[in-house]
């Protein structure tokens, strides 16, 4: 499995992975805490401009994108998916405008949005070019429950379910064992 920082992944790829992991789960630890924060955070992406900052309201919405975000990548190793955050997603996304941009590199959806809004349409432009180049089934969080760190699948058929099959996997699998084999 791929974290965030392996090379070779997609600009877009790597861009929403850190976004999610800006909560560390299992070590309780947010990169992002503030609105300063996050504004910091998002200037040293190029998602926002020296002068544009995060208003209260779109930095909540943020949080509560990169928490749906969460899900939605936690779904994609195979857990349900509660219907409640693709409602958020999509609540988020309708207050971020995205315009069309064409260029010599093709066309490109970009955030046309001020401030925070126009950051948060960044990162939904990088979620449509993820799925647009194949990369969105790919994004997982890691299915053990305390850790849920957002990484790339890079196994052959798609099917990895942790960030690391070394550390999250081995103390799954090992979890299992010592609870015994299921009763019947």
């Amino acid at each position: 499995m791929a974290d965030a920082h392996s090379p070779g992944l997609a600009t877009d790829v790597v861009l929403l992975l850190d976004f999610v992991n800006t909560l560390d789960v299992e070590k309780l630890v947010d990169a992002v805490p503030t609105s300063d924060a996050l504004t910091t955070w998002c200037r040293a992406r190029g998602l926002l401009s020296s002068a544009e900052t995060f208003s209260p309201e779109s930095f909540k919405a943020a949080i509560e994108a990169r928490e749906a975000l969460r899900a939605v990548l936690l779904s994609h190793t195979g857990e349900p998916l509660p219907a409640s955050e693709p409602r958020v997603l999509d609540r988020v996304a309708a207050s971020s405008p995205l315009t069309v941009g064409f260029g010599p590199d093709g066309v490109r959806l970009r955030p046309a949005g001020t401030g925070g809004w126009k950051a948060l349409g960044g990162l939904f432009a990088a979620v449509v070019s993820t799925q647009r180049d194949g990369h969105w089934p790919r994004m997982k969080v890691c299915a053990a429950g305390a850790c849920q760190e957002a990484f790339y699948d890079t196994s052959k058929n798609r099917s990895g379910r942790w960030c690391s099959m070394a550390v999250c996997g081995n103390r799954t699998k090992l979890q299992r064992f010592r609870t015994g084999p299921p009763k019947r």
